[in-house]
């Protein structure tokens, strides 16, 4: 059943779906009714539709050899990465941007930490760069992911 509380002989329409909701002056019952109808309505198409807006944050978890990311893909511009070091060993996540402006955030165990930059459009490698370039290196191990900005 529906209900209403437009005044007496209004008319509620939608696209396709329209509410008649009636009163007799001289009754104080009111009904309502559900007629489909496409009578007067005109379809509009949309030729192209809105870009969908990318998020411009994620959270990348780091522990003993991974990164997960929440997110591969976010929108361009200041982009805020908050890193948590779930891990038993000290971690750091470091961002290089375009220029080579390194973002490095280092953390212990169960530490958080936030990296924000501004990204133009691109790809960026995420890296725990700890022993870099010795046999023990976090990066080679695993502690690497792609984030793609658009």
């Amino acid at each position: 059943m529906l209900s209403s509380t437009a005044s007496p002989k209004s008319t509620r329409t939608s696209w396709l779906c329209q509410t008649v909701t009636s009163q007799s002056p001289s009754s104080s019952r009111s009904g309502s009714a559900l007629t489909w109808s496409t009578a007067g309505a005109e379809r509009r198409h949309r030729l192209k539709l809105p870009e969908a807006q990318l998020p411009r944050a994620l959270t990348v978890d780091e522990s003993e050899w991974a990164l997960r990311p929440s997110k591969r893909l976010v929108g361009a511009g200041t982009v805020r990465i908050r890193v948590y070091n779930r891990g038993e060993d000290d971690h750091n996540l470091v961002l290089h941007e375009r220029d080579g402006t390194p973002h490095v955030v280092s953390l212990k165990p169960k530490e958080d930490g936030t990296i924000t930059a501004r990204l133009a459009p691109g790809s960026y490698t995420l890296v725990c760069s700890l022993f870099a370039g010795t046999p023990d290196s976090h990066e080679l191990r695993g502690m690497t992911t792609t984030l793609r900005v658009r």
